[in-house]
């Protein structure tokens, strides 16, 4: 016991500063932990699969090993002569630094959390800021997410935006999804026609789905639902609800409805009415000039 206890007191005084037996302990215990946490984001960034694997897999090792030869280093005594100086002069370079990439750090630390968490995948619908933003996810990078728009337009978005939108995932969706289409009829127009046609026009689409449940099929519920919206200055607003089990396909759904219904209300004489305004003119009868 004496002799262990004289070999830990060994070089404490000028070279080590826990004594030997401790420092021999402390770099075991050190070499551990960096190869576990090493393993463990390896294992993590191949999980997640990002687009640059490579220079992340060699940024890690880097900074794993950077940081294990300072908590080594930091054992001996001679050691933190030099490293007081360097670390007091690179933290002034750090925040310097720091302050000059805070966006691209953000964007990083923003795209990590996104693959990390996974709200949205490759060819998910999205929909960003309430609309402001809607297509397809084609890109994920630790930096930024690229949006392919219905116009084929591809729109790059910093991540640091993206982590912090309101983001709606369209395909994250496990049943139907409801979109209504409105479609305006004129004042003489028959309506209860005109709610007919729509019903059969949406029905026989075959992209439509019918949300109803066994239950409500033998109730006798509509399979599509159309309902007056509203009294417009040409004519009644009407609304149906379409649904569709391929969310990224409604859009296409939906012009091919507008397209059906026109043509059958132009061959059942119902008419879909434009702006106009009734002008009433009153002949006013010219009284005879006072001599």
């Amino acid at each position: 016991m004496d002799f262990l206890q004289q070999l830990n007191e060994w070089g404490q005084n000028g070279i080590l500063r826990y004594g030997l037996v401790d420092t021999i302990l402390s770099i075991v215990l050190i070499v551990l932990l960096s190869v576990l946490i090493s393993k463990y984001l390896t294992h993590l960034i191949r999980r997640l699969k990002p687009r640059n694997q490579p220079i992340l897999l060699k940024i890690k090792k880097v900074v794993v090993c950077v940081i294990a030869l300072y908590a080594i280093l930091t054992l001996f005594v001679p050691a933190q002569a030099i490293l007081n100086p360097l670390l007091a002069s690179g933290g002034i370079v750090a925040v310097v630094l720091g302050l000059a990439a805070q966006e691209t750090v953000g964007n990083l630390i923003s795209g990590m959390m996104i693959l990390l968490f996974r709200p949205f995948h490759i060819n998910d619908l999205v929909r960003v800021n309430n609309g402001e933003y809607v297509g397809t996810v084609v890109e994920i990078t630790v930096r930024h997410t690229v949006i392919q728009t219905f116009e084929n337009t591809r729109i790059i978005i910093p991540n640091a935006q993206m982590n912090t939108a309101v983001l709606e995932n369209i395909s994250d969706i496990h049943s139907a999804k409801a979109d209504f289409l409105y479609v305006t009829i004129a004042y003489d127009s028959d309506l209860d026609k005109a709610i007919t046609l729509i019903e059969q026009e949406v029905a026989r689409h075959p992209k439509y789905c019918d949300p109803r449940s066994p239950q409500e099929k033998e109730e006798g519920v509509p399979e599509v639902i159309v309902r007056v919206t509203d009294f417009k200055d040409s004519g009644i607003e009407l609304r149906a609800t379409v649904y569709s089990n391929d969310n990224s396909t409604c859009f296409i759904m939906l012009s091919d409805l507008r397209i059906a219904i026109k043509q059958r209300f132009d061959e059942e004489g119902i008419e879909m009415p434009y702006p106009k305004r009734d002008v009433y003119i009153r002949e006013i009868q010219k009284k005879e000039e006072l001599h």
